[in-house]
């Protein structure tokens, strides 16, 4: 395959630090701040009595945290590096074939490990959380996460395409809700699942309660809906990805209203939604589509 990307490593302390205090306070993602603070109460009990900044304090925190753990993380490092190496260009190369995509110019992915206990990404940089295997031990998800956050970045090319074609534009709420779910239904897919060593990827918290109900049938779970979708064209129709993901924005984009609402529920009170079964409720009434 042509212009085949690779995938770095890149340590940087500094943009760790950055990446806790914009989350700690991120206008798109409120609840990040309960995960973060969730994950170190100390963090949230340092930042409740110190007199200094938050950002000095969230740095000295960080910081610490690393110093504390250097052996386990250099360990676990290392260990992530071999695995890449060994196993990330066969599942790349799934992945490209799944979404019919091939690179238009060599890139290099960087893949950024933090103490985040969730993965962000940003432009051709994905962040993979190593909180869990510092603290327990557990296998490495880096070849999962790289999956996951690389397929966004194909996604987000594709959009771009279909966007300009279409002269539209998919609301900010409903391109994050289907950028997720996509992701989810593509992994669950055989070859890639089978590739990562996963029974089944449920994604992302905000898209377990949302389902899809589309006219004549029973509702479905956004991912199932999708990975349905996604088996029907690109299988059955013999389309290809770019197409049904043409059709599949078009759908989305006539439900960003009601996603609009769904992420309004999630922001407000994130996983705190499972004991409040009036609100959940409303979170789980099914999206109409015709």
């Amino acid at each position: 395959m042509k212009n085949f990307p690779k995938i770095a490593i890149k340590e940087d302390i500094k943009e760790e630090i950055e990446l806790f205090i914009n989350f700690l306070d991120h206008p798109d993602f409120p609840q990040h701040r309960n995960f973060i603070l969730g994950a170190f109460p100390e963090l949230k009990f340092l930042l409740s009595k110190s007199k200094k900044d938050e950002k000095i304090a969230v740095s000295n925190f960080v910081r610490n945290f690393h110093k504390e753990h250097k052996a386990n993380i250099r360990k676990i490092i290392l260990e992530d590096r071999s695995i890449l190496k060994k196993k990330g260009r066969v599942v790349l190369q799934k992945l490209a074939e799944m979404m019919d995509y091939q690179w238009p110019k060599p890139i290099t992915y960087i893949a950024m490990p933090t103490t985040l206990p969730f993965s962000p990404f940003g432009n051709n940089i994905f962040y993979f959380s190593i909180l869990r295997r510092i603290r327990e031990k557990r296998d490495s998800r880096v070849l999962y996460i790289a999956t996951h956050e690389i397929s966004h970045f194909i996604f987000f090319d594709l959009l771009k395409k279909i966007e300009k074609k279409n002269k539209f534009k998919l609301p900010k709420d409903a391109l994050y809700y289907l950028k997720e779910a996509l992701t989810t239904a593509l992994i669950n897919q055989a070859p890639l699942r089978d590739l990562l060593g996963i029974k089944e990827d449920v994604g992302n918290q905000e898209i377990h309660d949302i389902y899809i109900n589309k006219s004549g049938e029973k509702p479905k779970i956004i991912r199932d809906f999708i990975q349905e979708f996604y088996i029907q064209k690109t299988k059955k129709e013999r389309k290809s990805f770019e197409s049904f993901l043409d059709e599949l924005i078009k759908i989305f984009i006539l439900i960003a209203p009601a996603i609009s609402k769904k992420r309004l529920i999630w922001n407000r009170y994130g996983r705190t939604l499972i004991g409040k079964p009036r609100i959940l409720a409303r979170y789980r009434k099914p999206v109409p589509i015709k």
